[in-house]
């Protein structure tokens, strides 16, 4: 149970860390900065696209 109350946590946090990421102003920003956000953008939807998985299988 304590698993399942975890990865809940866990995508709450990083759905709210990819909302700041979406929502960020790229103006200014040089190719290589945005290039890393959007590495960063893909890492949070994988993690939290593998933790609704494994909250379905709960």
């Amino acid at each position: 149970m304590t698993d399942r109350v975890q990865a809940k946590q866990d995508l709450e946090f990083c759905s709210a860390d990819l909302s700041k990421y979406q929502n960020l102003s790229r103006t200014g920003l040089t190719r290589n900065e945005m290039l890393a956000i959007d590495g960063i953008m893909i890492k949070l939807k994988e993690r939290i696209r593998n933790l609704r998985e494994a909250l379905h299988i709960f």
